[in-house]
């Protein structure tokens, strides 16, 4: 699952947010939409800092990756029987029907 939240602010609001989700990051009690984030302390972290921009736009980004993403199961769903076809299984996945 996907949580997100944006802000908007100028350059000091948006340093005192950062300082303020870090800190609550490290003492395991920062949430996001209500979802609990905690890093293990036991696992190795891959970690990223991205810029892209020029004078006039600017993109940063700062990602933080640890264990090992679940596959999504396409077939949760259970509507679908053993006996429906190929097109009719991609029907239903992309809503064709």
């Amino acid at each position: 699952m996907d949580f997100r939240e944006k802000y908007t602010g100028n350059k000091e609001e948006f340093y005192f947010f950062l300082k303020d989700e870090v800190i609550k990051l490290f003492k395991e009690k920062l949430v996001v939409e209500g979802e609990h984030v905690s890093i293990p302390d036991d696992e190795e972290l891959d970690y990223e800092i991205k810029f892209v921009g020029d004078e006039n736009y600017g993109d940063l980004s700062i990602k933080v990756k640890w264990g090992e993403k679940p596959k999504e199961n396409l077939f949760e769903d259970n509507s679908l029987d053993v006996e429906d076809t190929s097109k009719q299984v991609i029907d239903k996945l992309f809503d064709f029907e």
